[in-house]
């Protein structure tokens, strides 16, 4: 048998399409959230130079927060895969609880690394990073509450090509 496991994402990995792109083993495991945790942004570089051209998610700690995400069980083969794409991110485990109260108490999620995190740069993610959320946590059915205040985060305004954007349009269509 395979060996896997399990991966919490918050980001723009909530978006299958997205995922598979360097990770193809994701398989969708259910929703669930974090407790005690909130969803931020930072901008690590320079956003003309960045990625995603804006911020990037992340979580932090916070006593009355939920962050919401989605279960994925990957092969093992894909951890490597998996750290490489989030490099800028150190990976934790924590727990996480899904609509129906069952817990997975072993789930790999990352949080960005304090080296790289800077009030230097705008710390609003772009529209097109944000799209990527919204579409991940409605293609999964977050809860609409959640979908809205995705929905309703401030966006830096960025309207330029973004490649990694272009690579997982092209794989909806696709799909």
């Amino acid at each position: 048998m395979t060996e896997t496991f399990l991966y919490f994402a918050y980001g723009s990995n909530l978006l299958r399409q997205r995922l598979t792109l360097q990770n193809p083993s994701a398989v969708f495991k259910g929703v669930g959230h974090l407790k005690n945790f909130r969803l931020d942004f930072k901008s690590p570089s320079d956003p003309k130079i960045s990625r995603w051209r804006g911020a990037a998610a992340t979580i932090e700690p916070h006593p009355e927060g939920t962050v919401w995400g989605v279960i994925w069980r990957l092969d093992a083969k894909d951890k490597a895969s998996l750290d490489r794409q989030e490099g800028i991110y150190d990976a934790i485990n924590v727990e996480v609880i899904t609509p129906d109260n069952k817990t997975y108490s072993n789930c790999r999620t990352y949080v960005m690394q304090k080296a790289y995190i800077t009030d230097r740069y705008d710390n609003r993610p772009s529209p097109h990073y944000k799209d990527v959320l919204v579409r991940g946590a409605q293609q999964n059915n977050i809860p609409q509450a959640y979908i809205e205040f995705l929905q309703n985060l401030d966006d830096n305004g960025y309207s330029g090509n973004i490649p990694v954007y272009n690579q997982v349009l092209d794989s909806l269509k696709q799909s």
